[in-house]
């Protein structure tokens, strides 16, 4: 290339190199995002991400559809994740924050290649100090990937354009264009900022080719439209949680990118844009012109006529904003007052991002964690669960706890049909059990257990025995709720049971209850001993005048053979082990017969 009579030779581009302040700052980074990652149990739009991944892969796809939320990318990457990973809370968050990580990365890789490694140190530093990737690298959701895909094509696509022949660059940000798509619906706004800067800056040739590049990439959406359409027709009017006023929409972007520091976002900003008028990088300061604008600007017009702007769908434009900074930082880094000035910025913009950090996103989130454990210590695989609120936290977490999927029902659908059920949970997230859940019950459902985490309340209702099966010493009766006479079991099944008691008169002593399977010959093939509604009510409580509950448990041995076999029950003074006899179907070992088992084979 000549320029008057000098030859100008471009050198070629290097390959990235990875600097050791670069790792620090990452190792930095992935603190950020692991500490206190798991201080909340996950909220519903995480669980998604635990529910979408248990099928095969082609039901991923059709999860993401069904819940008519986001493109099904991050659910996809992450059930190849969870293959390595597992789908614990923990792994499930870290994913969104190793795609922080990549991002980051890009952002230093964008800033050294457009204004020195300097400014990709300090863009790396901001990305990763900004509170908007703190709280998302701790969420099992997709923004950060989002994040990292955006920062990838803008870099790529502006190494492309240095060598706009090769046309293996084009095939990468066509790829991430689509990819870009997948992961969020914003991601339209990446073609129209590379578009844009291409028209501007490319010979036509060189733009047509970059627009099919971009066509391409909106060609490998096309399976997904058919979901954008559905979605469409169910939100005409937007979506109801989005931002509708434009001046409290840009308030808010600004306050998350800038850390929520007005004055030194500000003067990050002026000083960023002196840097890029400084350094004469028209096609690279262009190109972030229009990231940090464009996108924005069309979004709050949309705006005006479907309701969509939501502050953190414009994390893609992150990494621009922090190249943006670093190329102000390096740049006055150069004269010796700044050479101070610009590290204790950058360092402050981090700390006021993690000191601010919890102002902007409190945690809020409903302890689904928790009100899954102490459920899951009555709950059985066949109960069901009614539930007024969305099932994905709970489904996710009683997966967890019982190892099978729960049955869980929403309350509106429940109504219709209530049915006769024998155990039902009523869980609501607003505070209280709605009374019309309460009332649809049948007449001999007792609460035996409730359960108040904040807004989480879980209500276990039980039906009891109308009358009592025996007494045992004239002192504890013993209920069934529909006796059953056999008990049909396979070996190695668990067997659960309803045990009822109430004092038929005042108890002597401290009984305890025994549950036995037994050989013809009267051996113990198995058993389960222990208190009254295990151990929590002692004998001398037990109310007269009401049922109590008692959930029991036998395992049938797995080598037992077919045939059938008794099921006793006995009620003895653990400190003597003499049993007080039934007064109805008395054995000669004092223990009332409950049912004969049957296993087969």
């Amino acid at each position: 290339m000549r320029l008057g009579n000098k030859r100008i030779t471009r050198k070629p581009l290097s390959p990235p190199t990875i600097p050791a302040v670069l790792l620090a700052i990452l190792l930095f980074a992935a603190g950020l995002y692991l500490i206190g990652v798991n201080n909340v149990s996950l909220w519903e739009d995480e669980s998604w991400m635990g529910v979408a991944l248990r099928g095969d892969l082609p039901s991923v796809w059709t999860f993401a559809a069904e819940r008519g939320v986001h493109p099904p990318l991050y659910f996809l990457l992450g059930w190849f994740y969870a293959r390595l990973a597992g789908d614990g809370e923990i792994a499930l968050r870290w994913l969104a924050g190793l795609c922080a990580l990549v991002g980051v990365a890009c952002a230093y890789r964008a800033g050294a290649d457009w204004y020195g490694r300097r400014a990709g140190i300090y863009a790396a530093l901001l990305a990763a100090g900004s509170l908007f990737l703190i709280y998302f690298g701790r969420l099992a959701r997709h923004y950060t990937l989002f994040f990292t895909l955006a920062a990838a094509q803008v870099w790529l696509y502006e190494r492309w354009t240095r060598r706009p022949q090769a046309n293996g660059g084009l095939v990468a940000v066509a790829l991430l264009q689509a990819a870009a798509l997948y992961t969020h619906y914003y991601g339209v706004w990446m073609a129209v900022v590379l578009g844009l800067h291409g028209l501007f800056t490319l010979r036509r040739r060189d733009w047509l080719r970059l627009v099919a590049a971009l066509a391409l990439g909106g060609a490998l959406f096309l399976p997904w439209v058919p979901s954008v359409l559905e979605q469409l027709r169910q939100g005409r009017q937007g979506l109801g949680y989005a931002t509708r006023d434009a001046g409290y929409a840009i308030r808010s972007y600004i306050d998350r990118v800038w850390n929520g520091d007005y004055l030194l976002g500000a003067a990050l900003t002026v000083v960023g844009l002196a840097a890029i008028r400084r350094e004469r990088r028209q096609r690279a300061g262009l190109l972030l012109v229009i990231w940090l604008t464009v996108p924005l600007f069309l979004s709050l017009l949309l705006n005006t006529w479907f309701v969509w702007f939501i502050e953190r769908n414009m994390i893609f434009t992150l990494a621009g904003v922090c190249v943006l900074f670093g190329a102000g930082l390096a740049c006055i880094s150069r004269y010796p007052v700044g050479r101070m000035a610009a590290p204790a910025a950058a360092l402050v913009f981090v700390a006021v991002g993690i000191a601010r950090y919890p102002v902007f996103w409190p945690f809020v989130t409903p302890d689904w964690r928790g009100l899954a454990d102490v459920m899951a210590d009555e709950a059985r695989l066949d109960d069901p669960f009614v539930l007024r609120g969305e099932p994905y936290s709970l489904d996710y977490y009683l997966l967890r706890e019982l190892g099978q999927p729960a049955r869980i029902t929403p309350l509106n659908e429940w109504m219709k049909d209530p049915g006769q059920p024998e155990r039902i949970w009523l869980v609501d997230a607003g505070w209280a059990v709605r009374f019309e859940a309460i009332d649809a019950l049948p007449p001999d459902a007792l609460l035996t257990r409730r359960y108040v985490l904040g807004v989480l309340v879980a209500e276990f209702y039980q039906r009891a025995p109308a009358a009592p099966l025996a007494v045992f010493g004239q002192q504890v009766a013993l209920g069934v709720f529909q006796p059953p006479a056999v008990i049909e079991a396979a070996p190695g099944q668990r067997l659960d049971f309803d045990l009822w008691w109430r004092a038929a008169s005042p108890p002597q002593a401290d009984y305890s209850v025994g549950l036995y399977l037994l050989a013809e010959d009267g051996r113990v093939l198995a058993q389960q001993d222990g208190g009254f509604d295990r151990g929590r009510v002692p004998a001398p409580l037990l109310p007269a005048d009401r049922w109590t509950p008692d959930a029991r448990a036998l395992l049938v041995p797995a080598d037992l053979p077919p045939g059938e076999y008794p099921l006793t029950v006995a009620v003895y003074d653990w400190r003597d082990g003499s049993r007080l006899p039934p007064a109805q179907a008395a054995r000669a070992d004092s223990a009332y017969l409950l049912a004969t088992v049957r296993v087969r084979r």
